[in-house]
């Protein structure tokens, strides 16, 4: 016969408030000293490889898989004609090779689950798809209807394992600046009113999801029964070298607003100003996902119909916090919340134009892709040569060459799980593509990971415990089962029955003897518990005499801020109202400086007016005086010709002017001579001359001056 006894003890909230805040803080030299130890930890970068099946059974093959973790890369006959290559076969080693068959629920147990554990431990992973375009990256992390692919299997995963213990929405609010912060449950209570007023304004059913069928599905490890967990979701593109929010709050059809990649306080890089939705199931985040797939860039190549034209990452973030047995946050500390996530990244195919054909966009496009993925490969292998070279100086990685690597530069440096899937194309026709693919998988393998593992419980809050959660759960529904008004209301918490000791130990009243010992190891038993319990009473009373003293010095030190405080008040609303005159202050010149400027400038046109004016007045003028000076120039050419006319023309009246006149005296004097009788007494004859020239150059004198010699005659 078994005896059960239930000894509630009557704690109430407070004092469990009271019991949390006086546990003292670890101190910084102690968490200094817990963080290097943690950040030894180093592990290599985890590389798969999955191998696509052959489009058709008539294709040439160039991988051959020897086992789980080695496959050989064959050259083609037709490359070795072409190239005249020697090596023919290239062997290389993976974590893991998946062969054509095998499913994507294999690929998921053995590549994602143990993230999405790491990820429920507070572990930060990066999980992404590498390989040419075409080789399946986007359908090993999505997957279709019938063969669900990475990414939802980790979402369904992670809220089967948190299952009943999710936070109401809205509890944990995102900062905008990569944390959290924690809110009252009012705040949270009108936001979920609010977003369930607009579901109902849009005609949709609101689902709760959170109580969900675990059967014939394996639960993760990791879950913390003291936490309650909020999950939430990005999703972005990184196309052409920028940033894109694709759950961003616009109209489909509007282009999007490009981002900028920040760093946060504790130095960890992230997207500013994109959207983190909190969801509450599976089926919501890819309700999501496909609202923001139907903004991501695809395109149609020759080599690939849907072709991924940007690089996508898909986030869930984990925000955890230990609660008490309602199930609600023990402190408002943004201290106690625990941060990680999960990056899913499906990375855009490498391609060459020369098989692509691609021209315009398209070809800009794959530029942009083979220049990020030749960043990716430049930063692994410098971050690989600085690990191997630890005498020579560190090359610096060129992490903000690209958006990706610069998105994903914490994962490198420390600050997770990082795993990689080789996507492999088969076809003889991708062996060049391939072998490339290969180097790079080869090298980054050699890359060492710094896992560093988060510290948890920095404030000393005491976990409930499993155990006691549940003890507790059953206590008070029994209690609100009974029909006594004063019991229902019995406030009390029953998780510290677990640390009188252990349950009642099993006891017989058959006999005397067996009567007499249960009698005594119940008496031992009970003597213990009441000892225990002394210990604790004088423990908790210790404990509320410290809490007074420090009460008592808060409310000093509270009256004394709050007289600093009113002083800086006072000071403030000085400081605001000088402030106020000199910005009226500055208002007033800035007015008339403005006036002034405007001033000036219609000074400076009319100056430029009047240059304008006076450029084209001395114009006018420069052409007048060289239409003068031509004129001259003209003139005087002509005073030149008509002087030397003259001058000939004196010559000439001078030479003539002579003989007629000499004529015209014999003229002259022959008339006398006709008109008075000469005394021939005193005549002389002269000797003939030459009457020929004579008449000549009387003929010439008349003709010339004829109006002279009859004025003459006259006389």
């Amino acid at each position: 016969m078994k005896s059960t006894t239930s000894t509630p003890m009557k704690v109430t909230k407070m004092l469990q408030q009271r019991e949390l805040r006086t546990r003292p803080l670890p101190s910084s030299k102690q968490t200094e000293k817990v963080s290097n130890v943690l950040i030894q930890t180093k592990e290599p970068l985890h590389v798969f490889c999955r191998i696509k099946s052959l489009p058709s059974d008539g294709d040439l093959c160039c991988v051959r898989v020897l086992n789980s973790a080695k496959i050989i890369l064959e050259t083609p006959f037709q490359v070795l004609d072409n190239k005249q290559a020697a090596q023919k076969e290239t062997q290389y080693v993976f974590r893991h090779v998946f062969e054509s068959q095998a499913s994507q629920q294999d690929i998921f147990s053995t590549v994602a689950q143990p993230m999405v554990e790491n990820l429920i431990r507070g572990h930060n992973g990066l999980l992404f798809t590498y390989g040419v375009t075409g080789s399946g990256k986007t359908y090993t992390m999505t997957g279709d209807a019938n063969h669900r692919g990475i990414m939802p299997r980790c979402l369904d995963t992670l809220f089967r394992t948190i299952s009943g213990y999710q936070a109401k929405k809205f509890i944990f609010k995102s900062d905008h600046l990569n944390n959290f912060e924690i809110q009252f449950e009012t705040d949270a209570r009108l936001e979920r009113h609010i977003e369930n007023n607009e579901y109902f304004k849009q005609g949709l059913e609101r689902e709760d999801a959170d109580p969900q069928d675990t059967c014939g599905l394996t639960l993760l490890q990791g879950k913390n029964k003291d936490n309650v967990y909020a999950v939430f979701i990005t999703y972005i593109e990184v196309y052409n070298n920028s940033v894109y929010d694709l759950l961003e709050e616009e109209n489909i059809q509007k282009s999007l607003q490009s981002r900028i990649i920040r760093e946060d306080a504790n130095h960890n890089m992230f997207v500013h100003g994109v959207r983190e939705i909190e969801i509450k199931s599976a089926e919501e985040a890819i309700e999501v996902f496909q609202t923001g797939q139907k903004r991501k860039r695809m395109g149609h190549t020759i080599l690939n119909a849907e072709s991924s034209r940007s690089h996508s990452v898909f986030t869930i973030r984990l925000a955890q916090a230990p609660a008490n047995s309602q199930e609600e946050l023990v402190s408002p500390d943004t201290r106690t919340i625990t941060i990680s996530q999960l990056s899913l990244v499906d990375l855009a195919g490498s391609e060459r134009s020369s098989r692509t054909k691609n021209t315009g966009l398209r070809l800009r496009e794959a530029g942009n892709i083979n220049k990020s993925l030749m960043t990716l490969r430049t930063c692994l292998a410098y971050l690989r040569e600085n690990q191997q070279q630890t005498n020579a100086a560190p090359k610096v990685i060129p992490y903000r060459d690209s958006k990706i690597t610069h998105l994903f530069k914490n994962y490198f440096d420390g600050e997770g799980q990082v795993s990689m899937i080789v996507c492999i194309n088969p076809r003889a026709e991708d062996y060049d593509e391939n072998a490339q693919v290969m180097r790079f998988a080869e090298m980054a393998q050699e890359v060492q990971i710094v896992r560093a593992t988060p510290i948890k419980n920095i404030l000393g809050l005491t976990p409930r415990g499993g155990k006691a959660n549940k003890i507790s759960k059953i206590a008070v529904s029994n209690l609100n089962k009974l029909h006594n008004a004063d019991e229902k209301n019995f406030d009390a918490d029953v998780r510290l029955d677990c640390l009188l000791g252990p349950s009642f130990p099993e006891y017989k009243i058959g006999t005397q003897a067996q009567a007499e010992s249960s009698t005594q190891e119940l008496t031992q038993y009970l003597q213990r518990r009441i000892e225990r319990k002394k210990a604790l009473r004088i423990d908790l009373e210790s404990k509320f005499d410290r809490l007074q003293l420090y009460l008592m010095e808060i409310l000093s030190e509270n009256s004394s801020l709050n007289c600093e405080l009113k002083s800086l008040h006072t000071s403030y609303q000085k400081e605001l109202h000088r402030l106020g005159a000199l910005e009226s202050k500055i208002r007033l010149h800035e007015s008339s400086i403005d006036y002034l400027n405007n001033k000036v400038k219609r000074r400076e046109r009319q100056i430029d007016d009047l240059k304008r004016q006076l450029k084209h007045q001395q114009t006018l003028l420069d052409k007048k005086d060289e239409e003068k000076e031509h004129q001259k120039k003209k003139f005087n050419a002509k005073l030149t010709v008509e002087m030397n006319k003259d001058e000939n023309h004196s010559e000439e009246s001078s030479t003539t002017e002579q003989p007629s006149a000499i004529e015209s005296l014999r003229i002259a004097s022959v008339i006398t001579t006709i008109s008075t009788p000469r005394n021939t007494k005193y005549f002389t004859p002269r000797p003939i001359r030459d009457t020929v020239g004579s008449d000549k150059r009387r003929r010439r004198f008349l003709t010339s001056d004829e109006g002279h010699i009859i004025k003459r005659t006259r006389i």
